[in-house]
């Protein structure tokens, strides 16, 4: 997995890139259907194409446009104050999965974000190749946010 971060504008960004033996039909799956995200991210389910719901816990909910759903190859959305979309692009079984995210820089705990947008990804690419999403290593996922936080002045 590769990742960049870089701030501009006000705003602060992050690219994840990794590679799944899996195809982007299958992929996308887990990716544009309440069933399919909440196998790694039970918080999330969807509206149609056109909204995301995040549901934050005793009865609220935040209600989240997506700006563009282009199965098998591409979603959008917004995402807080952000946004993050998510591109497939392969052949077979061989996909490159890209996550670009923005957040504004004043956004609070947007190193724990990026940190978890990280391991949401390893968790896609598992629950595509072996059936099963990522194991949290909180040890790990603090390390990271630590990293992002010096990297980006945070």
């Amino acid at each position: 997995m590769q990742t960049s971060y870089h701030m501009k504008d006000n705003n602060i960004y992050q690219k994840v890139i990794t590679r799944i033996d899996s195809s982007p039909e299958n992929i996308f799956a887990y990716l544009g259907t309440t069933i399919g995200i909440q196998q790694w991210f039970p918080e999330l389910s969807f509206k149609g194409t056109e909204r995301l719901l995040f549901d934050l816990g005793n009865d609220e909910f935040e209600d989240m446009e997506i700006f563009r759903y282009e199965n098998p190859k591409f979603i959008h959305f917004a995402w807080a104050e952000g946004e993050v979309e998510i591109l497939l692009d392969g052949d077979g079984d061989d996909t490159q999965l890209v996550l670009n995210e923005r957040l504004p820089a004043a956004f609070e705990n947007a190193a724990r974000d990026f940190s978890g947008w990280q391991f949401k990804v390893k968790s896609i690419k598992n629950i595509a190749e072996h059936g099963e999403p990522e194991e949290m290593d909180r040890q790990h996922f603090e390390s990271v946010q630590k990293d992002i936080e010096e990297i980006l002045k945070l």
